[in-house]
């Protein structure tokens, strides 16, 4: 068996740390769960781009998951289309429920090819920072582009061990425990990766500050 290196070791003893206190320390009164609107009733549109429609989920993959909520639907803007999904978590202990596109994508046959990691910030409000995840997925001919993150109350984070550091600071000061993944993909069609990519940052300038608000709704 191969040694772990010791800076992995420390990385993951911390992470495991951070979970088992995630898990371990109960949450506040009124803190843990905080009263929205379900998903699916809000966020009709963003700016130009309309819900043309939602995609099913089977119900074990809802349990699986362990969501408490989620929004699965596709938006159009001039003929060209955005998928949105959103699995929403209103407990901290459910922090890494999510499962990595990484896994699903490849589990269901999906290469995966173009990794990368960046922070975008919105070009109308230069205060909203998102840290993502992205990839190009590829399948029987078939090519997607996927930008996605892990949200923590107000902060989007490019991966789930983030994520969790990010939602024991906000438990130690008290602060919801809201959480949530967020995928966001299209097919790349005739056009260019670069493009769809671009469109679908298109999409982020007019989502995230309404997704946002409803983060921090109560």
């Amino acid at each position: 068996m191969r040694a772990v290196k010791p800076v992995k070791f420390v990385i993951l003893s911390l992470l495991l740390a951070v979970t088992a206190f995630l898990v371990a320390t109960p949450s506040g009164p009124g803190v843990a769960i905080s009263p929205k609107k379900p998903l699916q009733q809000v966020f009709s549109r963003f700016g130009q781009w309309q819900s043309s429609r939602d995609f099913p989920m089977d119900a074990r993959v809802v349990e699986a998951l362990d969501l408490d909520d989620f929004l699965f639907r596709c938006y159009q803007r001039d003929k060209v289309n955005v998928n949105l999904y959103i699995g929403s978590y209103h407990s901290a202990k459910k922090v890494g429920a999510a499962h990595d596109p990484l896994v699903c994508f490849q589990g269901q046959g999906w290469k995966i090819n173009q990794r990368d990691s960046g922070s975008y910030s919105l070009a109308r409000h230069p205060e909203l920072t998102i840290s993502y995840s992205a990839m190009l997925a590829e399948r029987q001919g078939e090519r997607e582009v996927v930008v996605y993150w892990f949200q923590a109350n107000a902060k989007a984070n490019a991966s789930t061990q983030s994520q969790k550091v990010a939602m024991v600071l906000d438990k130690i000061s008290g602060k919801d425990e809201y959480n949530a993944f967020v995928r966001l993909s299209a097919p790349v069609g005739s056009e260019t990766p670069e493009a769809v990519r671009r469109r679908i940052f298109d999409f982020v300038e007019e989502f995230y500050p309404e997704f946002l608000g409803y983060v921090k709704r109560s």
